[in-house]
């Protein structure tokens, strides 16, 4: 190696074949969660969307940083927390070759730390497109399936306008326009099924000893109407599910108290 190539490397590391450096790492050893170096680096702006994680997670996990792997955590159809990116695939059986890999840069997430891979196929039914979160070293952190063209009946839609600005974390989508409402709803396993969160409830479980979470995203243009409500022409634009493992609601609530640059 010339004296040009080590100067190289020690400045801005060895790449990979995808593109991205694999020098600036930190993990907890070997079977734990592996993050870049400047990972708790605070991404500037995305206040909003930051804010919007903070509502969604703070009833289901505190901010902490726990790098540790979580043995037989399921996310998703036998796929397990810091699983290898080919298992998962296998798991699922998605043939397709994995042509791209992209970068989450949504505010409130580790930076520069996680990334997805983007599988087309029919999900759940009603979804197109099955999105693999995984860390730097390619361990599963998360799942979302994506329905470009959702067909929803209207009883899924709001009829009141919402405070939301982020639509779909994984790709860092938010609204372009106050005009489109944003509706969340958060799942939690109970028994054999997902239960639908809600605050009222004196009934609810301790949510706080969860190891998952799914949250259900809609995005629509509500048609409104003179006195401000969802019309009956409204149209839905995108739906999102999001499976969400407490590590990394806890890592995502920790970033999201980072003080400001």
């Amino acid at each position: 190696m010339t004296f040009r190539s080590i100067f190289l490397v020690a400045c801005f590391g060895l790449l990979s074949a995808d593109g991205f450096s694999q020098t600036s790492t930190t993990s907890a050893g070997q079977g734990g969660l592996v993050l870049d170096r400047g990972w708790q680096t605070p991404i500037q702006g995305g206040s909003a969307t930051i804010k919007d994680l903070g509502v969604l997670l703070s009833p289901f996990a505190r901010p902490s940083i726990n790098t540790d792997a979580v043995p037989n955590l399921e996310i998703y159809q036998g796929i397990t927390y810091l699983m290898p990116l080919e298992e998962a695939q296998s798991k699922l059986g998605l043939a397709q070759k994995v042509t791209s890999k992209n970068k989450v840069v949504c505010p409130g997430f580790p930076k520069d730390s996680f990334f997805h891979y983007a599988f087309d196929g029919n999900f759940e039914g009603h979804f197109n497109k099955l999105y693999i979160v995984t860390d730097r070293a390619d361990q599963v952190v998360a799942i979302q399936l994506v329905s470009e063209s959702p067909k929803i009946g209207s009883n899924d839609a709001p009829y009141s306008p919402t405070d939301w600005h982020a639509y779909n974390f994984i790709n860092s989508r938010t609204k372009a326009t106050k005009r489109l409402w944003i509706e969340h709803k958060l799942y939690y396993p109970y028994r054999s099924t997902w239960q639908e969160y809600r605050t009222s409830p004196s009934s609810h479980r301790d949510v706080g000893n969860l190891n998952i979470i799914r949250i259900d995203t809609l995005l629509l243009n509500p048609d409104l109407t003179s006195s401000g409500y969802r019309g009956s022409n409204w149209k839905a634009l995108e739906a999102v599910r999001l499976y969400l493992p407490k590590p990394i609601m806890e890592l995502i609530l920790h970033c999201t108290n980072l003080p400001k640059r």
